[in-house]
């Protein structure tokens, strides 16, 4: 009798149930990268519910195996006593198929490129973590820069930024010095400036302000915009709904997103590509390749869509000046939002490497840092 239950249980159990653990985690690898920055926020929780689940499994098994050893070692021979021992065997075996059977819980496998994967996943959600806990905190300017006025250090309407080192640009309308320039791009020789009244794009140069060139042609009712490594220079035409691409000596080249934009406002170049802040009333920010192809539109901001402007952190989090709701909004690459803060109608704006906000506010007439 003995024997008859000891060929129940096979030689290499412990082997088998270590092969399905790692079946099943092989699989869950699918899920957990689908599952991506939802699965990296629980996956603490879940990791340490999937060890308590294990402990009470292993516990689980060890107690009916403990049973079955009593069971196979009582020699009653009674058929009463026998058919009460075949129904504790058939119940014993229905409680060991429901725990190795278990639904599979989502962790990474732990093979050598599951803990690769764990230990980046890890790692992704420590920096989301990190960076939300440095944006979270900002509620309130920590510095004001300027005032009202057209004197040295007073401000008219700033609107346009941009950040050169330790140097902060900053393009003013209604000032007597500048007249309704709506933002600046940097290059290492010259400032190109967009002006929204005359519709030109003026050349400048960085070392002495020097007017150099201007360009109307091409362009008309000019926003944000930006130069390229490959020496372009990328203008948000908010009148022609596109992007109008010009070489460094003011040249019209092409255009980028006709009638796929609706009154652009800014744009940017990141990671090799361009991204448009647009007026669109479905998504508000969409992704250019450098040859124009329209990569991704996302990003639906509830009620500005007027006057948007954006930039880019270290870790490309998108941050967007929302003039419309007075806001700043803090996204995540994918789009997630991760802080929003009170700004009287921001318009240009910026962030270092230490996560410092730099932003104009139009109506307040002051630079603000967060």
């Amino acid at each position: 009798m003995a024997s008859q239950y000891a060929d129940e249980i096979p030689t290499n159990y412990f082997e088998l149930t270590e092969q399905l653990i790692h079946s099943t985690f092989e699989k869950i690898i699918m899920i957990a990268t689908e599952r991506r920055d939802q699965l990296l926020v629980k996956l603490f929780d879940i990791k340490q519910d999937y060890l308590n689940k294990e402990n009470t499994r292993k516990k689980q098994v060890s107690d009916l195996k403990k049973l079955i050893q009593q069971l196979m070692e009582t020699s009653i021979q009674q058929n009463e006593v026998v058919k009460f021992q075949e129904e504790q065997m058939r119940q014993t075996r229905a409680e060991i198929h429901k725990y190795e059977n278990e639904t599979p819980i989502p962790i990474p496998s732990l093979n050598t490129e599951g803990l690769n994967s764990l230990i980046e996943q890890l790692e992704k959600l420590g920096s989301i973590q990190v960076i939300a806990v440095a944006y979270r905190n900002k509620t309130e300017p920590i510095r004001r820069i300027g005032k009202y006025g057209s004197m040295g250090g007073e401000l008219k309407y700033p609107r346009g930024l941009s950040l050169d080192g330790d140097k902060i640009y900053i393009a003013h309308a209604n000032n007597d010095r500048i007249q309704i320039f709506s933002t600046e791009a940097l290059h290492n020789e010259w400032v190109f400036i967009s002006d929204l009244i005359s519709s030109a794009v003026f050349k400048f140069s960085k070392t002495n302000f020097k007017f150099i060139k201007s360009a109307k042609e091409g362009v008309s009712v000019p926003g944000g915009l930006t130069t390229d490594t490959n020496g372009e220079v990328l203008v948000a035409d908010w009148y022609f709904n596109r992007i109008a691409v010009f070489s460094l000596n003011l040249e019209f080249i092409r255009e980028i997103g006709k009638d796929r934009l609706k009154s652009p406002v800014d744009v940017k170049i990141h990671d090799n590509i361009i991204f448009v802040a647009d007026n669109n009333k479905i998504n508000n920010i969409h992704i250019f390749s450098k040859s124009g192809d329209l990569l991704k539109s996302f990003i639906k901001l509830e009620n500005g869509r007027e006057n948007i402007f954006m930039c880019f952190d270290l870790y490309n989090n998108i941050i967007i000046s929302d003039f419309l709701v007075n806001s700043i909004n803090i996204f995540t690459k994918d789009g997630q939002l991760i802080h929003k803060i009170e700004c009287n109608n921001p318009t240009g704006i910026i962030v270092n490497n230490n996560f410092d906000i730099i932003c104009a506010s139009y109506s307040d007439d002051v630079i603000y840092i967060y």
